[in-house]
């Protein structure tokens, strides 16, 4: 049997190499608007979009999430676990013809795996690129974008309470520890602190065709590598 993989609205039939991989969270406080997978549905909801734009393969979410030891917001994991569940995605895309990955991570912590993608790369001999989007955490431009989705409860009662004064998670203002041992972390809550929380769903809207704009353009660069 043949496979038309020319077939239907794709970039090229290479593109069919392509894999592309949510990774967020799923067990972490965002106030009282945002629900607690926040970052996992905006990383399936760019994937998708970018998946459906240029006809790579969307592989799904990793479940498994990490974190800075001094950010204590949620429950994650180690990133070597993170890692293993990239294995099996990635093992089990090499046997639908995918060669070349692209993970699009939407929590902070993540990136700490970095550092062991070289390893994952020579162990199955593909390319994975990791694309980092990520926000002041349950703040004004992670509001927006959660609006724009769909995935933000705007009721009056909740934007209301939405205040860091009761929910120390948002932009990092109440966790003392994080503050301390991350200076951007600091800088960001200061800025909350200073400038307070909205939703501007104009903002969202920019924020998102940016990210999905930069990672076709990924997408295009790995469909017509031939490496």
């Amino acid at each position: 049997m043949q496979l038309r993989l020319n077939s239907g609205n794709i970039l090229n039939k290479n593109v069919h190499e392509v894999g592309i991989i949510a990774l967020g969270s799923f067990l972490e406080n965002h106030g009282s608007i945002l629900p607690i997978d926040t970052d996992a549905k905006i990383a399936s909801y760019i994937s998708l979009n970018v998946a459906i734009l240029t006809g790579a393969k969307f592989l799904g979410v990793v479940l498994p999430s990490t974190e800075y030891d001094y950010v204590k917001h949620g429950i994650h994991n180690k990133p070597e676990e993170v890692i293993e569940y990239l294995k099996y995605i990635i093992n089990e895309g090499k046997k639908l013809g995918v060669k070349k990955f692209l993970i699009i991570n939407c929590h902070g912590g993540n990136t700490l795996i970095s550092n062991l993608l070289n390893d994952l790369e020579n162990q199955y001999s593909v390319r994975i690129i990791l694309k980092n989007i990520t926000f002041t955490h349950a703040a004004t431009e992670e509001l927006s974008v959660g609006s724009v989705i769909g995935i933000a409860d705007e009721a009056e009662n909740r934007l209301k309470e939405h205040d860091f004064n009761k929910y120390p998670e948002i932009g990092m203002v109440g966790l003392k520890e994080a503050r301390e041992q991350n200076k951007y972390i600091d800088e960001e809550a200061k800025f909350v602190e200073k400038h307070g929380v909205k939703i501007d769903r104009g903002l969202g809207e920019k924020i998102l065709k940016k990210a999905i704009s930069e990672c076709v353009e990924i997408v295009k660069e790995l469909s017509n590598d031939k490496k």
